[in-house]
């Protein structure tokens, strides 16, 4: 068992993986938007959070302590912030989550901090792309996080992942989404994190056609 697990990983290339995440999210469309198969998938969603958190670090190169440390911090940072934001309501707004991310401590997913690196990394890999943008990662990938974050919140809501008080999202949240990814992107460019690009944006692109597609139907 372990043999196959190794020549698994040995073999797998980032091409591969490119098109395995196309297929996994137009799969995990139909299966939300077909009603029969929704409440499955639902339950699916902690696993295609771990899934994205592997593939991601799977590619991930150099490594070095220093890229540990910042990974590990961004995790544990942004599920102490959201701990905070849940349970007083003076970051993001309030709001409580569901059900759907998994096991919780403090009424905040755990997973939520694999969630937040997964994003980050994709949206400084995407901005980094860009010439005109290389002066302005930070704030680049800021404006790119909230933009996800604007699509992904009806969805959020639908899916059971979280509710906002009255069912509208305040404005602050944004603002704090922004301000959160400013610092996180500072801290990837400050210890000079090498984002690898191919896997990383193609997760943040499929995430973001995902949640544009549901939009649409729920």
């Amino acid at each position: 068992m372990m043999n196959v697990v190794l020549n698994f990983n040995k073999n797998l290339t980032q091409a591969k993986v490119r098109q395995f995440i196309v297929v996994w999210y137009v799969v995990g469309l139909a299966g939300f938007l077909l009603p029969f198969s929704r409440g499955l998938f639902e339950a699916l969603i902690p696993v295609s959070v771990l899934l994205n958190l592997f593939l991601l670090l799977r590619f991930h190169r150099p490594w070095n302590p220093l890229h540990v440390g910042a990974f590990l911090g961004v995790a544990l940072l942004t599920i102490a912030l959201e701990a905070i934001g849940t349970n007083t309501g003076l970051l993001f707004g309030s709001y409580a989550y569901g059900p759907s991310l998994g096991w919780q401590v403090f009424a905040t997913p755990v997973l939520i901090g694999a969630n937040w690196l997964v994003l980050l990394y994709g949206a400084v890999a995407i901005v980094r792309r860009f010439a005109v943008l290389q002066r302005w990662v930070p704030f680049s990938a800021g404006v790119l996080m909230v933009v996800f974050d604007f699509v992904m919140e009806p969805v959020a809501m639908a899916t059971g992942m979280w509710d906002w008080a009255g069912g509208v999202v305040p404005l602050k949240n944004y603002l704090m989404w922004f301000v959160i990814s400013v610092l996180l992107a500072g801290a990837f460019e400050l210890v000079r994190i090498q984002t690898v690009r191919p896997v990383a944006e193609r997760l943040f692109w499929a995430q973001l056609a995902f949640f544009l597609v549901l939009n649409l139907f729920l």
